[in-house]
């Protein structure tokens, strides 16, 4: 239970401080199955979205209330540095086999920690109120997006899932939390106006040494597109537009072996701009930018 307090409170704090980087990782670790297809999926389609979206907020804010979300930013990041310290002391303090059991004074803290942070997205959900009517707005632009990209996680989970898993599903008629469950939590009013909309973006992540490629660049009619495939199974290539929407599939879950492989793309039916090629494998996934001419 102590360490369980731990870890939520550990990531709602560097969530809302992260913005949509961090919660499109989760926190049960990178190393579970499937766990980094989903980290690129958000990083690929969702999180370019979210960005876009929390900066036409940005527009209709007021001055004052712009200045009051930065002064909230920093003290949940002054309470996140605070909390960095108690973690890295109580890690000093256990093992692996046998964490650490929280002091009184330590159970203190966390509870000041958690009291704090609810304080401030208290006051963050009041400023959120002022902007139902924009907040609604935006999420309502991005409704059948979201549908997508509910559809595509739920795929990758049962794609990923083991066979108790999906027993567990179907005993639940098909319901999973993960993944496409956490997709909520980018437009909850307070979570969403916390997020900073002059952050940097965080690249994608990538498939490593996924060699992806593509010639020319910019292209015209046709371009060509080098990848290596590092475990045999199903490929999926797509292109994307320039916020990340789906436009149509160039390769669907074809088996291909491991190795290099070379695919040529008409272009023609698109207009002149910026696009990606999206490559899934069973590895996960990796995004490249090209331009039509």
């Amino acid at each position: 239970m102590k360490a369980t307090l731990l870890k939520s409170l550990t990531f709602l704090l560097a969530a809302l401080l992260s913005g949509p980087t961090l919660l499109a990782q989760g926190h049960h670790g990178a190393d579970k199955p499937g766990r980094q297809e989903v980290k690129a999926y958000y990083q690929a389609n969702v999180l370019p979205v979210v960005r876009q979206q929390r900066q036409k907020l940005e527009a209709q804010l007021a001055t004052d209330d712009k200045a009051q979300l930065a002064t909230y930013r920093k003290e949940l990041q002054d309470l996140h540095q605070r909390r960095q310290g108690l973690v890295e002391s109580l890690k000093a303090a256990g093992t692996p086999q046998s964490p650490p059991i929280l002091t009184e004074a330590q159970k203190q803290q966390l509870q000041e920690l958690r009291s704090a942070s609810r304080e401030i997205m208290v006051k963050v959900g009041l400023l959120a109120k002022k902007y139902e009517a924009p907040l609604a707005q935006l999420a309502q632009e991005i409704q059948p997006q979201k549908e997508k990209w509910t559809t595509d996680l739920k795929a990758i989970a049962a794609k990923n899932a083991t066979p108790e898993q999906l027993e567990k599903r179907k005993e639940f008629g098909g319901h999973h939390r993960g993944g496409s469950g956490s997709l909520g939590q980018f437009f909850r009013p307070a979570r969403f106006l916390l997020l900073d909309p002059n952050a940097p973006a965080t690249p994608a992540t990538t498939v490593p040494n996924a060699g992806l490629n593509v010639y020319p660049n910019p292209a015209a009619a046709n371009n060509q597109l080098d990848y290596s495939v590092q475990k045999a199974g199903p490929v999926t290539i797509e292109i994307l537009d320039g916020r990340g929407n789906t436009l149509r599939p160039v390769l669907q879950n074809q088996h291909q072996d491991k190795g290099s492989h070379t695919l040529t793309t008409n272009l023609s039916d698109l207009p002149a701009g910026t696009y990606f090629y999206k490559i899934t494998t069973r590895s996960g996934s990796e995004t490249k930018r090209f331009v039509k001419q």
